[in-house]
C-alpha cells in the first residue's frame, strides 16, 4: 500500500534514500511518487509547487521519470 506524505520537507528527505522519483501530471494536480526499498510514497503537489521541487529533485542523485 502506498503512503501519503502531507509535506514537502518530508517527501524530499524521502527522496534522498529513494531508487526512483515518478512525477505523474494530472490535470491541476501533480503527484510524486517516491520508491524506498519496502514503500511508495505519495505527495500531492500543485503545478506551481512541483517547479521548485523539480528542481530540486534533479540535483539529487536520484533517477527522475515523468509520466
Amino acid at each position: 500500500m502506498p503512503r501519503e506524505v502531507f509535506r514537502m520537507e518530508e517527501i524530499m528527505e524521502l527522496a534522498e534514500g529513494s531508487s526512483e522519483v515518478r512525477i505523474v501530471r494530472r490535470g491541476d494536480k501533480v503527484k510524486i511518487k517516491v520508491r524506498r526499498s519496502r514503500n511508495l510514497y505519495t505527495y500531492v503537489a500543485s503545478p506551481d509547487e512541483m517547479e521548485d521541487a523539480l528542481k530540486t529533485l534533479k540535483g539529487l542523485n536520484v533517477r527522475v521519470v515523468e509520466l
